[in-house]
């Protein structure tokens, strides 16, 4: 780990580094511009091949610059601070990575939840997506990322583990520095450079730990921040009313304040959202509102099943919705409590009451997640539907003759979906060759390659001959360890290519 006067050391030289990087960043960005847009007037006058050439290298030239602009000097991304929980910025970035977790176990410890940081959301959800990116880069196949959060000593601390190659030790200072990585040729070093930068200017530490073949942690550190006195609500100016219904309406726009700010997350994450917008959200509390003071159960229940599938349509994390209930609920109890307080309401009337509002609310919320979860259900069902279609894409070559391209990993519950797929397609268009191509295949486990045997064994009790391609050295050692006889049962061509030109030139 860094010392104190590592850490100061550290952030002086990327201060530096960032300055100097802003200047030239700027000198660079204003005459590509240019250029680019004398570019597009010759484009008009004289025709060339070479235009898309030169457009997409300059662009990438200009993004290039503009990203180091950013990371520089990220104070330049006019944005307002707000009062944020880590957890929720976290939790957020991580629904954009919902492909990777098949591969990657991802481990949560979270504690102290309720601790919030000030600060730019988009910059530090940028931030968070940059770690998190390269923790599940830095993986080769399976492995674990753990992500711990708790409140020490007034900071939020961040903590984010792979069990991916590491970073050696002598490079682990290079951190953070613009157009350094260890990803090679596929990396520009902007992505960490804009996590440092982005904390240092929040106030924050970036801590960095490595062994190679082991893994790397970060840890981060932001201040806790406490809400000013002035950005909270008071509810002096109130107006009273004979019911509580008319109180709530009367009082509608300071309700609909005090659950913007207790529920600050989730209108933001919503404003970035094409399917819900802040007017939703509003329309819909003044809603369920006015349906618990009418009684109405069954419509509170319609529309939670309407509101499930409308947000389950969008890209929005369901946790984000979870945070709005308890603002509501929240909010709810507070003008509430006022009311009671202020109209001197009997007991028996305040229990009434908050037993219809609890009803109400768990009744929505239950029906909301039930039908969210079906929803979504039913989508990723049809999802995987389609992809079982395409990942069996029999390819018929000659009027008898299909190639069938294998591509991702083999497990045995893919095998046995691409068994009954082919075996109905070779019966009903009475195909009596089938060339298996390998070539883009994962296949780690030995009873795969019994399945792969297996489906020979019925595609030649079909009539059809199969021949296998592609077959890379890492898969000949795992059939060799199987001791299955894959010479005697297949004929093999080393490529596609071969295969198919033996097909349509038969000797």
């Amino acid at each position: 780990m860094k010392t104190d006067n590592n850490r100061d050391e550290t952030n002086h030289r990327l201060a530096t580094i960032g300055q100097m990087s802003a200047g030239i960043a700027h000198e660079i960005r204003n005459p590509l511009t240019a250029v680019k847009g004398f570019m597009q007037l010759l484009q008009k006058e004289h025709e060339s091949r070479y235009w898309d050439i030169i457009n997409t290298e300059l662009d990438q030239a200009i993004n290039t610059v503009q990203n180091l602009l950013t990371v520089a000097k990220p104070n330049l991304v006019e944005e307002r601070e707000s009062y944020l929980s880590v957890c929720v910025l976290v939790e957020n970035t991580l629904s954009l990575f919902q492909n990777e977790m098949y591969r990657v176990q991802v481990e949560k410890k979270f504690h102290n939840t309720s601790a919030k940081i000030r600060g730019k959301s988009n910059q530090l959800k940028r931030a968070f997506f940059n770690l998190i990116k390269n923790a599940f880069e830095a993986i080769d196949g399976d492995g674990r990322i753990c992500l711990e959060h708790y409140e020490k000593d007034g900071f939020v601390h961040f903590i984010i583990r792979d069990t991916g190659k590491g970073i050696p030790k002598e490079k682990l200072g290079l951190l953070g520095t613009p157009f350094f990585t260890t990803k090679g040729d596929v990396g520009n070093g902007l992505g960490l450079a804009q996590v440092y930068a982005t904390f240092h200017e929040h106030g924050g530490q970036v801590l960095a730990d490595s062994t190679e073949g082991i893994g790397t942690e970060f840890t981060l550190r932001l201040p806790v921040s406490t809400p000013d006195l002035e950005e909270h609500f008071t509810m002096t100016e109130l107006k009273l009313a004979d019911d509580v219904q008319q109180f709530f309406e009367l009082n509608r726009e300071s309700f609909n304040k005090q659950l913007e700010l207790a529920a600050s997350n989730t209108f933001r994450v919503v404003s970035q959202s094409k399917l819900v917008s802040a007017k939703d959200l509003l329309d819909h509390a003044n809603q369920i509102l006015n349906l618990i003071h009418k009684g109405l159960t069954q419509e509170i229940i319609q529309l939670a099943q309407e509101r499930g599938i409308a947000w389950a349509k969008s890209d929005i994390p369901i946790i984000s919705k979870m945070e709005w209930f308890y603002s509501l609920r929240k909010v709810m109890w507070s003008f509430l409590r006022y009311y009671h307080v202020n109209k001197n309401i009997s007991a028996i009337e305040v229990f009434e009451l908050s037993d219809r509002i609890s009803e109400a609310l768990d009744n929505f919320i239950i029906h909301f997640n039930v039908s969210f979860t079906k929803y979504r259900d039913e989508t990723l069902q049809t999802q995987r539907q389609i992809i079982d279609e395409l990942t069996v894409p029999l390819i018929p070559i000659l009027s008898q003759v299909a190639v069938l391209p294998l591509i991702g990993t083999l497990d045995e519950e893919r095998l046995t979906k691409i068994e009954d797929r082919v075996f109905a397609e070779v019966e009903y268009k009475a195909i009596q060759k089938i060339v298996i191509d390998l070539s883009g295949a994962l296949i780690f486990a030995p009873e795969a390659i019994g399945h792969l045997v297996r489906i020979h064994d019925g595609l030649t009790l079909l009539g059809c001959t199969v021949i296998l391609t592609g077959i890379k050295a890492s898969l000949t050692k795992l059939m060799l360890n199987c001791k299955v006889e894959i010479g005697n049962k297949f004929k093999i061509e080393s490529t596609l290519q071969q295969a198919i030109y033996k097909e349509l030139h038969p000797l």
